[in-house]
């Protein structure tokens, strides 16, 4: 018996009550929560923490990176201030620390369903309004569709380095 098909995200629809961007964006985060799920959940800790080669990026790693990145750039997006206890360098971010992986990938859910909450609550003039973000001005709109397009980037990586691990097993 086939599983059934699963509308993939940018198929589903508008999400109700929000501007048409945000439900795009919204629906872009779908997928990534969804790829995350398929390629890194299963994971032993040694799979999520492996490093391909020299310069790249263990899975665990990238989905700390996606869900800490995402919810920092809707803070800056919405004229919030990123607390220093979450002001951290991608490289660290991404660096290996053997973590337990359910802790990593809940911390990523949560981070996740914080970013998506405030996008939820936001309306078209929001995303007109001009916010700082480092030394840099910018309509809020433009930091916040980064956090889809950024998260897509990293999530396709987590499926490479899914697919290298997988074959480095066999």
């Amino acid at each position: 018996m086939q599983a059934p098909v699963q509308i993939p995200p940018f198929l589903r629809g508008d999400v109700e009550g929000v501007p048409l961007v945000v439900s795009v964006w919204l629906r872009n985060l779908e997928e990534v929560e969804e790829i995350v799920a398929k390629w890194a959940s299963d994971l032993s800790p040694e799979g999520f923490w492996w490093v391909p080669a020299p310069g790249t990026n263990p899975i665990g790693g990238l989905v700390r990176h996606i869900g800490g990145s995402s919810y920092r750039l809707m803070l800056r997006g919405t004229g919030q201030e990123v607390p220093e206890a979450i002001r951290i360098r991608p490289a660290e971010e991404m660096a290996p620390t053997g973590r337990d992986p359910q802790e990593v990938l809940a911390q990523f859910a949560e981070d996740m369903a914080k970013t998506k909450a405030a996008l939820r609550t936001l309306r078209m003039g929001d995303l007109e309004r001009v916010v700082k973000f480092v030394q840099y001005e910018t309509k809020a709109a433009y930091i916040l569709d980064h956090i889809a397009g950024h998260a897509l980037q990293h999530a396709g990586q987590i499926i490479t380095t899914r697919k290298l691990w997988d074959a480095h097993q066999t």
